[in-house]
């Protein structure tokens, strides 16, 4: 959404998102979704310009920080707390299952923009 609440884009995916969304200065748009997967989208077009899957559910609240002009983004992993673990049927996703055994927090260091005209 812009800042009016006019809808830019949509992604859909098979499970829910599982976390806030992250938008930076830079354009970027980071979400997380129960199936583990980490998404950074270009925030004006929807294109998706990274993707992982982690070893579980990412969940909370990203953040982005900067140390000595680098950007970091900060993602936290686990189970529990807000996770849709017990809301999701398996019945619904039998082939889109997590891990329980894994809580951390993954660091992501973001690549030098290049300028261009």
């Amino acid at each position: 959404m812009d800042v009016n609440g006019k809808v830019l884009w949509r992604y859909r995916t098979r499970t829910p998102m599982n976390t806030a969304a992250l938008t930076t200065a830079g354009g970027l748009a980071i979400v997380g979704d129960w199936d583990r997967n980490l998404y950074v989208f270009d925030a004006a077009d929807g294109k998706i310009l990274y993707q992982t899957r982690l070893p579980t559910s990412v969940q909370g609240f990203p953040i982005s920080y900067a140390v000595r002009g680098k950007q970091y983004l900060g993602i936290p992993v686990g189970t529990g707390g807000g996770s849709w673990g017990t809301q999701v049927p398996v019945q619904l996703t039998p082939d889109r299952q997590r891990r329980d055994n894994a809580n951390a927090i993954f660091v992501f260091a973001l690549p030098e923009r290049t300028a261009t005209k």
